[in-house]
Order: C-alpha cells, then sequence, then structure tokens
C-alpha cells in the first residue's frame, strides 16, 4: 500500500535540511538580521533556538539551532489544543448532564474545564424563572439553575447525589509538577467532573487587632473549616500579602500573610476533589431549597453506567472556546483537560496522562513525521519540565494545522494577538497592524521563556515562526529573551510588508 504519510514525513524533512544558501534572496536577508538579532544578545549561558517557515510552501526560511530538543513551557499548548481539533473536531462540544434515576441524582461529566468558570459565567446571560432577563452569572446562578430543575421534577428527598466523572482517570497532580505551588490555581488537576476552575476563591477584609475577616468564599461551602492565622496589620510599611493553603488529606483551609485592606481580587486555591466538591455544593443548596438529601458522594469503579432522564439541559462548551481560552490566556486547566478528554476518544478508555501523552505523540507522528522524533509529551500545559519539542517541529506542527482546511481557521483565531489580546496584549506594539498580525503562545516556567505563532499580511502571506530560549540564568536573561522573539516577529512584519505589491488592474 502506498504510505501518503510516510513520503510527506520525508519530503518535510528534506525541507529542513535544505540549504540555507540555495533560499531566495529575501529568505537569507530574514535569515541574516534574525541570526544577528541572536548573536547581539549578548547570553553566554542560554540555549537558544529559532525555525521560521512560508506557511504556504512549508518551505523553511531559518534553522537556528532547530532540531535541538528544547523545554517548551506553555508553548506545549500548540501541541494539545491542535491534537484536540485533529482528534475531536472542531464540532465538538463537551456536555455534561444532570441525570435522575429514581431517588437518585447523577451528574455525568465530560471532562469540560469550562464547567463553572467564573470568568466565563461574567460574560454570560440567562433568563430567571421570572423570564427576567440576566447579564453576568455566578457560580450561584449556575447551581441554582440545577436546584430549579430538581425542584420542576416533584422530587421531595434524594438518596444520593452521585458524580460521575470516570471520563478521566483519577490521578491528582502531575507527578513532575512543581511540589510547592500544588496550591496555587495553575496546578489545579483536571477531572472527569472540573467545576469553578477547580479552586475556592476567598477575599478578606482587614480588622484591626484581629484576625481578617473573611468577606466571602466562591462557591460557597459551609463544610469547609478555615483556620485564619492572617493579620490586619494597617501601617505605613505594611501591605496586603494574604496566601491560603489547602491540606491535601483533610481539605481544610488556612490563612496566612497579612490583609492591610479589603483584597481587591479573589485570593484563589486549588480543589483537592472538584467532583466531590460539586456533589457537596449541590447537596447543600437543594437542602435550603428544601429537597433533603441523604449523601453524596463520587461514582466508584463498581458503579454501572449512568441512567436515569435528563433533568434540565445539558450544559455544552463548544472545543473552540475551549481552546480559545487555553491559548490566549494559557490556562492549565485547559490544556490538561484538553489532553485527557482526547485520550478518551482515541483509546475508547478513561483519559489519563500516559494516554493523553501517547496520544498527542501518536498526532505528532502522522502529522510531521521524522520532525516528531525531538519531542516528548509530559503533559498538556507545559508546567511539566520533562516536555521537549524542537523549533523545527513546532513550525512544521504549525504550518500543518494551518493549512489544515478542517482545522485551520480553529486554530489560528485561537491564539493572542499582539498588542491586543492574552498575555501578548502589551507585546510587540511596533507592528503596524495594518500591514501585518501577529497570532501567538507564550510560555514561560524558570529559566525558559518561547514564543512561537504565525505573522500575517493582509492579503493572508503568512509565516510561522518559533523562538524558544532555555537555561535562562543570566541576569536579565528573561527580558533578552523577550525582546528577541519580538524582534523576530517585527523582521517577519517588515519583511511582508516589503514584498512588492500587485499593480492594480485598469
Amino acid at each position: 500500500m502506498f504510505n501518503f504519510d510516510g513520503v510527506a514525513a520525508l519530503l518535510t524533512t528534506l525541507l529542513t535540511l535544505a540549504p540555507l544558501e540555495a533560499a531566495p534572496a529575501a529568505q537569507r536577508d530574514i535569515a541574516g538580521a534574525i541570526r544577528a538579532e541572536v548573536a547581539a544578545l549578548g547570553l553566554k549561558k542560554a540555549t537558544i533556538a529559532v525555525s521560521v517557515r512560508e506557511t504556504d510552501s512549508g518551505t523553511p526560511v531559518l534553522s537556528y539551532h532547530g532540531g535541538e530538543p528544547m523545554v517548551p513551557a506553555s508553548n506545549m499548548k500548540l501541541l494539545t489544543t491542535g491534537a484536540a481539533l485533529v482528534t475531536l473536531t472542531p464540532q465538538f462540544a463537551f456536555r455534561t448532564k444532570l441525570l435522575r434515576d429514581g431517588d437518585r441524582l447523577i451528574v455525568v461529566g465530560d471532562g469540560d474545564p469550562a464547567l463553572g468558570d467564573p470568568e466565563l459565567l461574567a460574560q454570560s446571560s440567562f433568563i430567571d424563572s421570572s423570564g427576567t432577563a440576566h447579564t453576568g452569572m455566578t457560580i450561584e446562578h449556575l447551581l441554582q439553575a440545577w436546584v430549579d430543575a430538581v425542584r420542576a421534577t416533584g422530587i421531595k428527598s434524594v438518596r444520593e447525589i452521585v458524580v460521575d466523572d470516570r471520563i478521566f482517570a483519577r490521578e491528582g497532580p502531575h507527578p513532575l509538577w512543581p511540589k510547592d505551588q500544588l496550591d496555587e490555581e495553575y496546578c489545579s488537576p483536571p477531572c472527569g467532573v472540573n467545576f469553578h476552575g477547580n479552586a475556592l476563591h476567598i477575599m478578606a477584609a482587614p480588622q484591626p487587632g484581629n484576625a481578617p475577616r473573611v468577606t466571602s468564599i466562591s462557591p460557597a461551602a459551609p463544610w469547609v473549616k478555615v483556620i485564619n492565622k492572617a493579620t490586619s496589620r494597617t501601617g505605613k510599611n505594611d501591605r496586603n500579602s494574604m496566601w491560603v493553603s489547602r491540606d491535601a488529606t483533610s481539605g481544610d483551609l488556612t490563612i496566612y500573610g497579612n490583609v492591610k485592606a479589603p483584597t481587591a481580587a479573589p485570593i484563589a486555591v486549588a480543589l483537592s476533589d472538584p467532583a466531590l466538591f460539586l456533589a457537596q455544593s449541590l447537596a447543600s443548596r437543594l437542602t435550603t431549597a428544601g429537597v433533603q438529601v441523604a449523601t453524596a458522594r463520587t461514582a466508584s469503579a463498581s458503579d454501572p453506567a449512568p441512567r436515569g432522564n435528563p433533568v434540565g439541559p445539558a450544559i455544552q462548551t463548544p472545543l473552540s472556546l475551549v481552546v480559545t481560552r487555553c491559548n490566549v490566556e494559557s490556562q492549565n486547566l485547559y490544556a490538561e483537560s484538553l489532553l485527557k478528554r482526547l485520550a478518551a476518544q482515541r483509546t475508547g478508555s478513561q483519559g489519563s496522562w500516559p494516554s493523553g501523552a501517547a496520544s498527542v505523540s501518536a498526532v505528532l507522528a502522522q502529522r510531521i513525521g521524522a520532525l516528531s522524533s525531538g519531542f516528548e509529551v509530559s503533559d498538556g500545559s507545559g508546567l511539566s519540565r520533562a516536555n521537549r519539542v524542537t523549533a523545527d517541529g513546532l513550525t512544521a506542527w504549525l504550518v500543518g494545522l494551518a493549512n489544515d482546511s478542517s482545522v485551520g481557521d480553529t486554530f489560528v483565531e485561537s491564539l493572542a494577538v499582539a498588542g491586543k489580546s492574552g498575555t501578548v496584549r502589551k507585546r510587540m506594539k511596533d507592528i503596524d497592524p495594518s500591514r501585518a498580525t501577529v497570532q501567538c503562545k507564550t510560555g514561560y516556567i524558570d529559566k525558559v521563556s518561547c514564543l512561537s505563532g504565525f505573522v500575517t499580511a493582509r492579503d493572508g502571506t503568512r509565516y510561522a515562526f518559533s523562538v524558544l530560549a532555555n537555561n535562562l540564568s543570566e541576569r536579565d536573561s528573561v527580558a533578552k529573551a523577550k525582546k528577541l522573539q519580538d524582534r523576530v516577529a517585527k523582521i517577519l512584519a517588515d519583511a511582508l510588508a516589503a514584498r512588492p505589491q500587485p499593480a492594480l488592474g485598469g
């Protein structure tokens, strides 16, 4: 049988290895300018890799250490979101269902990272039971909608609420994530039922002479024990330094630091078991509404497949929204949920870290062939330092996705726009947006800074680029790496703008 994938991989490899001297003058000018920028960095200990390709043809313009395996940080999300689009298709939507089976209520999860996301809820609209339209939901509105739907069935008491999160394996945090950061919201592990970003949000105000007053916990959780060891000093040299830790076993919260003024933004702490927390939240609110609940739990391995009649509509989140929030705002929970969900789709079994890594690796091999040999997939977000990519492989991946008619537009539009949105809203302001648009993904962990994406002219002509910097241990090295990334984008934008324009017809 003729192997098209093998031929495609061979052609990609040959293009990557094509000698730079054979390139047109414009390509040599771009390559020379970028090499000069790298040389001007003055970083002796850092490892820098840069790759640039023409998107229409896939032709390499520059490969500077392009085959060197590098830690990608959040550039890993480019692989995860692309593989999710390829595997699940852009038409996919996550669906979370509430079922009634006699005197039981069952929440059936689909791994949706957006369920109860407070930022998305704030942008939503809804109509209450009286028919009044509202803009801006809270997590309490979402829970109340479920309570109202349950009450509408006429049920007076519930034997048990079961949250079925078994679409994902229950693995907790990734074993290679930083152990001292697991309480942070960005380290919340993905679950088969995610809820409220898998974090509690806490706000407080000072009470001079006493511990600060906790003004709100969202979602409200009266069963959670809060130990307040913070202070309320309001002197000239005092500052707001409140932080919260969670006991991994009991789930108890302890508040530390100082509260000088009312907190302007919530302090987040990761939930240890979001699925169980949702079960407890729903039980608490049903009880308040007059529906008695005997037990709230998560599904066990021996539970049968969920069945019952739908209660209210399923909560659906389009994949395109999840991919965009993942890439624009660099949401780790979204990336890890995509990793496990695409694995569940490919394998027909529970999504897990190993099956997610294997699934992304399989898609990489299928799409970029031999260039995937320098890649190692550890997680979906880039928090793990065991991930490896190459700059040449990344640009080949980007070109392949952009040129794929089924996923290309969705993928490219999911990226942050320089000078406008996401993690690059304040960067590359010197690029005229009327002449070229930079759509890209940042990446940062300790001693690592990366930027990869596209520079596109108004006529649609486009370059794919990747600038990866590792071992940034010298003074100001991260800032210098970011400057290099921005300069590469500017060089490509200027090259596109300088191209001869076709004459207008008479």
